[in-house]
């Protein structure tokens, strides 16, 4: 049995207690600022529409190497029961190499249950179209262990391909 306990104590714990400090306002939710790892998620505004947006993301993951292993579309699922959101598209980005890499060993296939990387592109009420994903910088010092420069290196080029799509889309 691999007993992994994270770095700053009891993950669960300390992500259920961060959550509810987003939702009630004390931590803020989001951030331009990826070095910020008291932040849980990060969240950028994309200069373009919805499938703009949605084309470039897609194009810039497979363009990087990386592959989109599943596509949930939340605002039809929700639909579907007898709900109405704006629309949100939630993508599943995975790289082989570090996916593998994490997979490949007893000691960090714990942190399966966080793999493929998750990043949803959603519409605000106020038309605004926002790319948001965890911030796993955070989530990588959380972690520690043999997976932390694994996910920290996987999540900065994540960073790097979601960089390079706003300013695709700023042109």
């Amino acid at each position: 049995m691999i007993n992994w306990k994270p770095k700053l104590g009891n993950l669960s714990l300390w992500l259920a207690l961060s959550v509810v400090a987003v939702f009630a306002g004390q931590v803020p939710a989001h951030s331009q600022d990826a070095a910020a790892p008291a932040e849980l998620f990060l969240e950028d505004t994309s200069p373009q529409g919805f499938v703009a947006t949605v084309d470039a993301f897609t194009a810039g993951v497979s363009d990087a190497g990386w592959s989109i292993l599943g596509k949930t579309n939340m605002a039809g699922v929700l639909s579907e029961r007898g709900f109405t959101v704006d629309p949100v598209l939630v993508f599943e980005p995975c790289s082989g190499a570090y996916s593998s890499e994490l997979l490949g060993r007893d000691e960090t296939r714990f942190v399966s249950s966080m793999i493929p990387c998750r990043v949803a592109i959603y519409k605000t009420s106020a038309g605004d179209v926002v790319i948001s994903r965890i911030n796993t910088g955070a989530m990588a010092e959380m972690i520690g262990g043999d997976a932390a420069p694994i996910i920290r290196q996987s999540g900065e080029e994540l960073e790097a391909i979601i960089d390079s799509v706003l300013q695709e889309l700023e042109q």
